[in-house]
């Protein structure tokens, strides 16, 4: 519609339009082939990252003043990932997995039948769903999945990306580098600094109304760790 020719000959595509054509058709190769790449780094975080990311009584805390986002100089304790982050690596592991599933069933199509035992599952809770599914309601239902999970991901990996660069000072320079500021480091996860360094734990209120990160505020920054 965009790139299309003239409206007096609609059937002619313009450049744009062959351009558009040519890099989804190449592009599309390249997703199937760079997908299982997807899929063994899904695998590598749940791997290295679970176990910091199960939720805790923190989380709560954390939540209940929004994570500092919406207030000045408010840092609720946490340690090395606080309820934002987990939330996030929920997101991306329960997400990808699924875009892993109805991906590899578009993949390999009509082979694979992963909608009919979910329904089946749910109509023990009452949904009432039809269980048996024939396998072009597979190949349907795992194209809209696909599609409706991997647009969703991608609109909070962009409010991510901006949390990551511009929404929060000195994140951008440790996802760069994979080194913060100890300082910085206090204010945002200072349990998982204490713990790091072998120090008694900080209360668990510290940071959550602001006072104690407005008296370190004038602090000398430490070293990178």
């Amino acid at each position: 519609y965009l790139f299309g020719g003239l409206p007096v000959d609609p059937g002619q595509f313009g450049a744009l339009h062959e351009v558009f054509a040519a890099v989804t058709y190449y592009g599309k190769f390249v997703h199937n082939f760079v997908s299982f790449a997807f899929m063994a780094g899904l695998i590598l975080i749940i791997v290295l990252w679970v176990r910091d990311n199960i939720p805790n009584r923190l989380d709560l805390k954390w939540l209940a003043v929004g994570g500092g986002l919406f207030r000045k100089n408010v840092h609720p304790p946490a340690k090395k990932f606080n309820a934002g982050q987990k939330f996030f690596f929920w997101i991306v592991v329960l997400g990808g997995i699924s875009m892993s599933l109805s991906g590899l069933s578009l993949l390999l199509p009509f082979t694979l039948k992963l909608f009919g035992w979910v329904f089946a599952v749910l109509n023990f809770v009452g949904f009432g769903v039809p269980a048996e599914l024939t396998l072009i309601e597979e190949m349907q239902l795992s194209q809209l999945s696909h599609a409706l999970v991997s647009v969703a991901m991608t609109a909070l990996m962009i409010a991510h990306i901006y949390i990551g660069s511009l929404g929060m000072q000195g994140a951008f320079d440790a996802m760069g580098s994979g080194m913060v500021d100890e300082n910085w480091a206090r204010e945002h996860h200072g349990l998982w600094v204490a713990e790091v360094k072998g120090e008694a734990p900080p209360p668990e209120d510290h940071g959550a109304g602001g006072e104690e990160a407005k008296a370190d505020s004038g602090k000398e920054s430490p070293q990178t760790a």
